[in-house]
């Protein structure tokens, strides 16, 4: 394992297999006179979902499977009988053409052969130009009914191209205790609800049995704090042969984004105006990370980990013990090698008190409907359908994502993804914005650099900081 290696990135293969990542941001949607919004009440504030989202909700907390009702799997569509065709829009979690063909697909039969009114024309749309085809859609009058979206949604939702969903809601007794509580707040502006949430992956620990039985390792008992964590890696690292107890692409914005929570930081104040990633309890997070990569040498080199097969392809060919991954992962490693020996724990907890202590990356990916749209009813008895259990495990389940309704759970006889579905309670969203992209640019020059070694902690971060604290105060003002 040299550094003259290829420089190609691999991240445009793991953005399709790792979900919910920053080019998972598509939105949008079309059809009868919309629905009037809803206006929010005098107690409503600006928007407080970021900072809601920020916190994730405790097993504890979580609504209870009595206190929710899952929504009806149909609803009358048009009164007039005539068949209508809803357009749908959603960027691909398989290959492409694969989600339609074994995901998508089978899923929306179901869906017609209930409600034979309605046809849905499903299109899957490349991530790669993915918003500035919603934005050219919106601007011809044009975009699809149904969209899926995610962290850029509310560009859209400012301009007025989405349909606020209170009113539908209302009207067909729509249970908000049936999907998480902490993804509402990424659905929401200014009170108004423009979304129906419907995805919620995030990522968890997977490991190598092998390498931890050949490292003198229980393979049954993973790491459970940070100290174990430390610790097994060096166990796993000390066996030579280029191999590593930990891998991480240096780019990772998801991944490489909660080493300061794990430490009891935070990377923005309530209100979103400040970035604070530079606290002491989250430089502590920050300076472990570091020192994986350049004190202890325990992490594959950064500069070989941003380089094909990349972290994960490394963990994949048996030289890395330990990687943080989504779950869709799980089924593309089971894919490629059936029988590698894949042990899967929550994150091992660092200093803070859980959740925060094991935080890991969190995402909602939601539906939407077009204000432009001619066909709102039909439009939202799609949503609500999509949302069902069966649909869930239909589509979501296919995906191997976990799902936003409360009590749905995917894959509760996979010895694996099941623990990642465990493990949202642990995930950590980030804030649903018009800048977050480019937060996420900052966020990965910098982390890159540190772990290169090419900047300090306290170098790195701090001018992290500094630079985002323009961003917010340049977006306040724009």
């Amino acid at each position: 394992m040299t550094k003259s290696m290829s420089r190609r990135s691999f991240l445009m293969r793991a953005s399709v297999l790792m979900g919910l990542t920053a080019a998972s941001g598509a939105l949008a949607a079309c059809g009868a006179t919309p629905a009037p919004a809803a206006t929010p009440t005098a107690a409503a504030k600006p928007t407080t979902a970021p900072a809601v989202a920020a916190t994730p909700t405790s097993a504890a907390a979580q609504p209870t499977a009595a206190a929710t009702v899952a929504p009806a799997a149909t609803q009358p569509a048009a009164a007039s009988g005539q068949q209508v065709t809803l357009t749908m829009w959603k960027g691909p979690h398989k290959a492409a053409g694969d989600e339609t063909k074994l995901c998508a697909g089978p899923t929306l039969e179901k869906f017609m052969a209930a409600n034979p009114n309605i046809k849905v024309d499903f299109q899957e749309i490349p991530w790669n130009g993915y918003n500035e085809k919603f934005t050219s859609a919106f601007a011809a009058g044009q975009p699809p009914d149904v969209s899926y979206q995610t962290e850029s949604f509310p560009t859209f939702v400012k301009a007025g191209n989405i349909l606020p969903l209170d009113d539908l809601m209302a009207q067909s007794n729509f249970d908000k205790k049936y999907i998480l509580d902490r993804a509402w707040g990424l659905a929401q502006t200014n009170g108004v609800t423009y979304a129906m949430p419907w995805i919620e992956g995030g990522s968890f620990m997977l490991y190598n049995k092998d390498l931890f039985k050949k490292a003198g390792l229980d393979p049954e008992t993973p790491p459970d704090t940070m100290d174990d964590f430390l610790s097994y890696a060096k166990k796993i690292t000390a066996l030579g042969n280029d191999t590593y107890g930990y891998a991480v692409n240096p780019k990772e914005w998801h991944e490489n984004g909660q080493w300061n929570i794990r430490w009891g930081g935070r990377w923005f104040n309530d209100d979103l105006t400040q970035c604070v990633a530079d606290s002491k309890e989250a430089m502590g997070g920050w300076q472990f990370l570091s020192d994986l990569f350049n004190k202890d040498k325990v992490a594959l080199p950064a500069a070989v980990a941003e380089q094909e097969p990349g972290a994960w392809g490394y963990f994949r060919d048996g030289k890395v013990g330990m990687i943080t991954a989504q779950s869709p992962q799980v089924n593309s490693l089971r894919q490629e090698k059936p029988d590698f020996p894949l042990g899967g724990c929550f994150v091992p907890k660092g200093p803070a008190p859980e959740p925060a202590g094991r935080a890991a990356y969190g995402g909602v990916g939601m539906l939407a409907i077009a204000k432009a749209t001619k066909h709102v009813q039909e439009s939202w008895t799609l949503l609500n359908w999509l949302v069902t259990p069966d649909a869930l495990k239909s589509w979501i389940g296919c995906l191997g994502f976990s799902c936003a309704a409360a009590n749905v759970f995917l894959f509760e006889g996979d010895p694996i993804i099941s623990i990642a579905e465990k493990g949202r309670q642990f995930h950590f969203f980030w804030p649903y914005t018009d800048w977050i992209f480019k937060f996420w640019d900052l966020e990965a020059t910098y982390i890159e650099a540190i772990l290169l070694g090419q900047r300090t902690v306290d170098e790195g971060i701090k001018e992290l900081v500094s630079k985002v604290n323009d961003l917010l105060k340049a977006s306040a003002t724009g």
